[in-house]
């Protein structure tokens, strides 16, 4: 293998199934643009996008690209985890509903231009969250709790609203989980701050936004510690009048029931198993005891604005 390689791992199942249905086309085009050796697989299942990562990187492939959502590259970062191969450089073809880590960053839409940059891009150190729970999982973007992820656990394992595109069906399955959500009694550790109380949601990681929403505005996408939004003892309809601000960004300390602050590590104690995700997948279902732990700088990934 030459001293840059590079490793397709596409999700036919991206963008409601365009990206199977276009991809030997976008491939024929990438091949024809592309200067370095380059190859493929197609991951077609929960899973395979982290098989298909550790498998080319034991073939000696040095950039590894995710083509898809939040969630396929979100296969690809843990893959390069596992491998313990630093080296290893995370580049995108943009081809999902969400890629919130692509639009924080600046990343091209277009084709052509984002072969480019895999070609000549330089690549930049980026911050992962580390997440143990029933499992372990690391995530780009931002790992979360509460009822948030239980809105992530009815989009991507219940599957509900496919049926509407866009940030929109995510705000409707946010007001389906406020309905159904009990808060859990819990105590939250923030690098010695103890925060006691009900939880209604937790979120954490180096990026701002999750779908449509601006969750940790006071996040640093290449920091060292994580920022952290906190809410407890929320009712529904306290969650339900707060989602306006949180979409903005403008929520404070200032509010009754609301944590915001910068941590390296994390500790959550439960009285019953909570759902953690990362980067919109559920990973975690029952766990009364998980811990967040940042990992500054560890990724290589390819940056447009370097």
């Amino acid at each position: 293998m030459e001293d840059k390689s590079v490793y397709f791992v596409v999700n036919p199942h991206s963008r409601a199934g365009k990206t199977g249905k276009n991809w030997d086309k976008m491939y024929t085009k990438i091949q024809q643009l592309i200067k370095y050796p380059s190859d493929f697989k197609i991951a077609d299942g929960i899973g395979t996008g982290l098989e298909a990562t550790t498998d080319a990187i034991k073939e000696g492939y040095t950039t590894i690209v995710g083509v898809g959502g939040e969630g396929t590259i979100n296969e690809c970062v843990n893959g390069i985890y596992n491998s313990n191969k630093k080296e290893i450089t995370l580049g995108f073809i943009i081809s999902g509903t969400v890629n919130d880590y692509q639009h924080l960053i600046e990343w091209p839409m277009v084709l052509e231009e984002q072969v480019k940059l895999i070609n000549e891009g330089e690549t930049i150190q980026t911050p992962l969250t580390k997440v143990n729970g029933d499992s372990t999982r690391l995530s780009l973007n931002l790992a979360d709790t509460g009822v948030s992820a239980l809105t992530a656990y009815m989009a991507s394992i219940e599957r509900k609203l496919l049926w509407i595109k866009g940030s929109f069906r995510y705000t409707l399955l946010a007001l389906q989980a406020i309905k159904k959500w009990k808060n859990i009694p819990a105590t939250i550790n923030a690098d010695g701050r103890e925060i006691n109380g009900n939880l209604s949601m937790m979120m954490a990681g180096f990026s701002k936004d999750t779908g449509s929403y601006r969750m940790l505005p006071h996040a640093d996408t290449y920091g060292d510690k994580l920022a952290y939004t906190v809410a407890m003892d929320f009712s529904k309809f306290g969650m339900v009048s707060k989602l306006g601000m949180l979409k903005k960004g403008k929520h404070t300390e200032d509010i009754p029931g609301v944590y915001m602050g910068h941590a390296s590590k994390i500790q959550i104690e439960a009285e019953k198993g909570l759902i953690f995700e990362v980067d919109g997948e559920p990973f975690s279902y029952d766990s009364t005891t998980i811990s967040i732990e940042a990992l500054p700088g560890y990724l290589n990934v390819i940056n447009p604005k370097k």
